[in-house]
């Protein structure tokens, strides 16, 4: 009888031991993964997005336009910069009006909307306008040609 007993306790020493290395794998990948999310939480927390209301913009051609696309897009700002931002909407407006009828700000590929490229003229347009320091990227919600 002390067999079966000394074999049952192996065997709970050795589930034991197998609960306790795995639970230490789980804590050192959730503390090593809890650093990681708060190095980019606090990298994001530096970041605000202002939405900038839907443009129809011109997809131009050699002749002028030949079609429209509406477009809504926002734009990443350092957050110290948010309301300075958001009070020249206006200004970033006009920019990306100004260069989509001036040089083609959509842009077409193989008769498609090339969003790439809209998306990075539209960062240089808002850059422009407000300064590089003051717009960090611009992120495209939604394009849908009219």
């Amino acid at each position: 009888m002390s067999m079966g007993h000394e074999a049952r306790q192996g065997r709970r020493t050795l589930l034991v031991g197998f609960a306790g290395a795995l639970l230490g794998v789980l804590v050192t990948a959730s503390v090593l993964g809890g650093e990681t999310f708060r190095r980019q939480t606090a990298d994001a927390s530096d970041i605000a997005y202002i939405p900038v209301e839907r443009m129809t913009l011109p997809v131009m051609g050699a002749s002028g336009p030949h079609g429209y696309v509406v477009v809504a897009f926002t734009l990443e700002v350092p957050r110290t910069r948010r309301a300075w931002v958001r009070d020249r909407l206006p200004v970033v407006r006009h920019a990306v009006n100004a260069a989509a009828w001036q040089s083609g700000l959509v842009a077409e590929s193989d008769d498609r909307l090339d969003i790439e490229s809209t998306r990075a003229a539209l960062l240089v347009a808002a850059r422009s306008a407000l300064g590089p320091s003051n717009v960090r990227q611009v992120r495209i919600l939604t394009a849908v040609p009219v």
